[in-house]
């Protein structure tokens, strides 16, 4: 259903104005609602660089770290291993429809083949895709750390100026997220 224009309008704007009087500012609001979009969120878009440019796949990510490093499985012969082998800079995405929510985490990623990682980091559904499990020579695990965390929520209200044409944006200094 469609609303008329005059009402639809109306709608909007009272929702901006709405979400610009709740807006939070400042780091740990906005690490706080990159937290809860990406608990709420079963897959993300893992983007690689690849030889033709951008290459996305959506991938289940074990939960986020402290500092929101996060832990892939995959297989070796898998062509984001490929591409990351060549260049390390990766993209996460998760978006939450329902809390129009966005998080984009920017870094890079380490592929590992530890024995001792991959046995601590292996889902029990994926004995399908490696019957072996974590000791398949073919499952290793990717380890992604961001440099650069963006974030739009308008459930959470993080929603900065200028209103919905830009995120909040930190980036990581030491061990610890600032605002750009």
């Amino acid at each position: 259903m469609t609303l008329p224009q005059p009402i639809s309008r109306q709608l909007a704007l009272w929702f901006r104005a709405y979400a610009q009087r709740r807006h939070r500012a400042g780091a740990a609001a906005t690490v706080n609602a990159a937290r809860a979009t990406i608990a709420r969120k079963k897959y993300c878009l893992l983007t690689t660089v690849g030889r033709e440019g951008a290459s996305a796949r959506v991938l289940q990510p074990f939960p986020p770290g402290p500092d929101l490093d996060v832990w892939f499985g995959t297989s070796a012969a898998s062509r984001k291993v490929a591409e990351l082998q060549t260049d390390a800079r990766a993209t996460l995405a998760y978006q939450d429809d329902s809390k129009a929510a966005c998080v984009v985490l920017i870094g890079r990623i380490d592929v590992v083949t530890a024995l001792e990682q991959r046995q601590r980091r292996f889902m029990p559904a994926w004995y399908a895709f490696w019957p072996d499990g974590p000791e398949s020579a073919d499952y290793v695990l990717l380890h992604f750390v961001p440099h650069r965390l963006e974030v739009w929520d308008a459930a959470r209200a993080i929603t900065p100026e200028p209103f919905g044409l830009r995120s909040a944006c930190l980036i990581r200094r030491k061990d610890e997220w600032a605002e750009e």
